[in-house]
């Protein structure tokens, strides 16, 4: 990598990550770029000089700082979720824009361990109960985390050996927070043996469960999912039906985000209701996540909900090859526009099933350029 992004707040944990990385960099003779990002939530009168004390920071050590300003009016209620979304739009955003290859951010074991015990309130998934990965990405921007087998006072411990000091932040403390009342807990729970080490492994053990599912469902996927280039899949009910309802899950979660467009993912108390609606329910078809799954005798199909398709015209460029739906790659003349065929009018032929046809796209080429049009679905299962 020739650029990468370091999100520091300055609590104790990001500015660990920044010293740590700044020492990295200049022992490495072909270090990538290094810039600093904080974002100014504008929730605290303080916020504006927190952000510029994390600027003299990273001066002080040869590296470029942006702060990136939460702007507009802020929610009354969710304040830490939205906050965090908004943090990370705007980081992802400025990488985006400024060439940014990566955004390293400094969680350590201990939100890992926090994590867990929050999830484990709440579900008994392997994908969630492995917490935080190491490697993740946000709109399509690569997220690392290179201190998640470190414990946030170790980090702390480097930076008061080397005088370094943080910014408290308050919200830290406050037991309005889930987040702050489990790292409470977590101080009572280490006496039974519920520690933030043993809660860690249990992430990573999760996390292999969870890969383990993953190549399992490709590899069924593989073996028994039909695709048709009209958009829709056909799989045998039977051959579903007499696998672990982990691996059934997976399985519709995958072809779902698919073949609903790949916006939105299912959950788990949903694809669980799918489950028995397949196996066991009523009625011909039901609809989930953008998607619509069919059953017959001995076999369901997956194609498009047509009324969750974004109806706007999109205006093709001579050249250029657009991804239309999140399922069709489509190229052709300029000019040419392309609709959902369930709002065109447009009639399709024989070859697309009937219920793939309202979510099948029509290009015209009224007052377009002479030229080929190129349109291919974009399979689950690459060939």
């Amino acid at each position: 990598m020739r650029h990468v992004a370091l999100a520091v707040s300055g609590g104790s944990d990001s500015i660990g990550l920044l010293r740590l990385a700044a020492a990295w960099a200049q022992s490495q003779s072909n270090a990538p770029r290094i810039s600093v990002l904080t974002v100014d939530h504008g929730l605290r009168h303080t916020s504006a000089d927190e952000a510029g004390q994390v600027a003299a920071w990273a001066a002080a050590l040869g590296l470029a700082h942006y702060t990136l300003v939460w702007s507009g009016p802020k929610p009354g209620t969710g304040i830490q979720s939205k906050a965090r979304t908004a943090r990370y739009d705007l980081m992802t955003g400025w990488c985006r824009a400024n060439g940014a290859e990566a955004l390293l951010t400094a969680h350590t074991l201990d939100d890992q361990a926090e994590t867990v015990l929050m999830r484990l309130e709440r579900t008994k998934s392997p994908a969630s109960l492995s917490a935080i990965p190491a490697v993740g990405q946000w709109d399509g921007t690569v997220l690392l985390r290179p201190l998640l087998d470190m414990k946030r006072e170790t980090l702390r411990d480097h930076l008061r050996q080397i005088g370094q000091g943080w910014i408290e932040d308050p919200s830290n403390r406050d037991p309005r927070f889930e987040r702050v009342r489990v790292r409470q807990h977590l101080v009572e729970l280490a006496p039974l043996g519920v520690t933030t080490d043993r809660l860690s492994a249990l992430s990573r053990a999760a996390a292999v469960t969870d890969g383990l599912l993953e190549k399992c469902s490709m590899q069924w996927l593989s073996l028994w999912l039909q695709e048709d280039d009209a958009g829709v899949c056909y799989a045998p009910l039977d051959v579903l039906e007499g696998l672990p309802q982990p691996l059934q899950q997976r399985i519709l979660s995958r072809i779902i985000i698919h073949y609903g467009g790949g916006r939105m993912r299912p959950e788990a108390a949903e694809l669980a209701r799918l489950c028995h609606w397949l196996l066991d329910g009523n009625g011909p078809r039901c609809t989930l996540a953008g998607a619509v799954i069919g059953r017959r005798r001995t076999q369901f199909w997956v194609t498009r909900e047509a009324s969750r398709i974004d109806a706007t015209p999109l205006v093709l460029h001579q050249g250029h090859e657009i991804i239309w739906d999140g399922r069709f790659a489509i190229s052709g003349p300029e000019g040419a526009i392309v609709t959902p065929a369930g709002t065109s009018g447009a009639v399709l032929d024989h070859d697309v099933p009937v219920y793939a046809r309202r979510a099948y796209p029509v290009i015209s080429t009224v007052g377009a350029e002479p030229g080929a049009i190129n349109l291919r679905f974009l399979r689950l299962q690459r060939p």
